[in-house]
């Protein structure tokens, strides 16, 4: 194994090893609770995985010059501890060097700190090289990217009875792509995005839920950039420009949503989003069991709920618009809330389909093309209206 000898500055490394970390096992044996450090000439690049997530992220030469590499090499590492003691060096530059006998050797100013390693030999990690890739492949804004996901993740299913519901299903077709996710009971999330699909790549995946949303927060510092998906049989991956994102993907065939969603209504609403999620925020306080009941009559909304021996809360919204007749229901709060966290629009539509029904929610622009599906919980209050 060849030695590694390489001076960076510790804002660099710091900020590299916290891309990787948040990708490794809880567990502290075996080399997927290592971090993988490989020096080469003009790059050192830095990985992780839990053996469903793996992130590389890379660290070049021409990052203000914050790199000098005196000998390649590579090595596994414990995580935990080199984070850890990363984090808590001073500001200054830092020397990493590997012996023969897979001692790590960290050096910055007067603290020097020894750590043991492991091969890399047998890693599961993503290879250090990055190559051309010209399967299935698409290019997506990586704001639009984190919209995307932000919007339809809140409805996967937590629950391991299905495990195909607990991941997001991504269809690629045409210019178009989607993804819907649904927990088979309660919610359902779709949203579609316009694509230049310059490669004519179409496919499908399904993608662990838990992992879209780290995706989310590793691809947070890249602004408006671009993001390559790759799509293959087993995984997908999410290519930025200085990290590659691995997910092993969900096998088996993702049901349908397209019956869910009801094709006629009897009333539809419109109100603010910032307000209804206020007001939400405010009656959600005394929710036994994170129900609310929502009560709608001419230009205003009243939502009530209450805590056995403790109290009620009663509050109400006014409406920007409303066509159709008056309905009460009871829904799930909590789940509301986390879908009105990620609207982006001033204002949403509403459409109550029956007491039985979903309600549908939708951005008030026509041409929107997200949704939100939240079933009712039945109560003798929605029977007798």
């Amino acid at each position: 194994m060849n030695k590694l000898l390489v001076h960076l500055s510790r804002d660099l490394l710091a900020k590299s090893i916290q891309h990787v970390f948040k990708a490794l096992s809880n567990n502290n044996q075996g080399v997927l609770s290592g971090l993988y450090i490989y020096a080469g000439s003009k790059e050192v690049v830095f990985s992780g995985s839990n053996a469903s997530l793996t992130v590389q992220h890379r660290a070049c030469i021409t990052d203000n010059n914050k790199i000098h590499t005196v000998k390649e090499g590579s090595i596994v590492c414990p995580a935990k501890y080199l984070y850890e003691i990363i984090r808590k060096l001073n500001d200054g530059n830092v020397v990493l060097e590997v012996n023969e006998q897979l001692l790590l050797s960290i050096t910055s100013g007067n603290t020097r700190v020894c750590l043991s390693g492991m091969s890399p030999i047998d890693s599961p990690f993503i290879p250090t090289t990055y190559h051309q890739y010209t399967g299935k492949s698409i290019d997506v804004s990586s704001s639009l990217l984190k919209s995307l996901i932000k919007q339809v993740v809140v409805a996967v299913s937590t629950s391991e009875a299905k495990p195909i519901l607990t991941g997001v299903s991504l269809e690629v077709q045409g210019n178009q792509l989607t993804m819907v996710a649904t927990d088979g009971v309660i919610r359902m999330a779709s949203r579609s995005i316009c694509i230049e699909n310059r490669r004519e790549f179409f496919g499908s995946a399904v993608i662990p839920g838990v992992n879209l949303m780290e995706i989310v927060k590793l691809l947070d510092d890249e602004g408006d950039g671009m993001v390559t998906i790759q799509l293959s049989h087993h995984e997908i991956r999410f290519i930025a420009q200085n990290q590659i994102i691995e997910s092993v993907l969900i096998e088996g065939l993702y049901p349908s949503t397209r019956n869910l969603v009801p094709t006629t209504y009897v009333s539809e609403i419109i109100l603010n989003v910032k307000s209804f999620r206020q007001v939400i925020d405010r009656v959600f306080v005394l929710a036994d069991h994170h129900l609310i009941t929502i009560h709608v009559s001419e230009k205003r909304m009243e939502l009530i709920s209450s805590t056995s021996e403790i109290g009620d809360v009663r509050d109400e919204l006014l409406l920007e618009d409303k066509n159709g007749e008056n309905f009460i229901i009871t829904i799930n709060a909590k789940y509301l809330l986390s879908t009105l966290r990620c609207i982006e629009s001033d204002s949403i539509r509403i459409r109550y389909a029956g007491t039985k029904s979903p309600l549908v929610l939708l951005p008030a622009l026509d041409n929107s093309t997200w949704l939100f599906l939240l079933n009712p919980v039945m109560t003798r209050i929605n029977d007798r209206f």
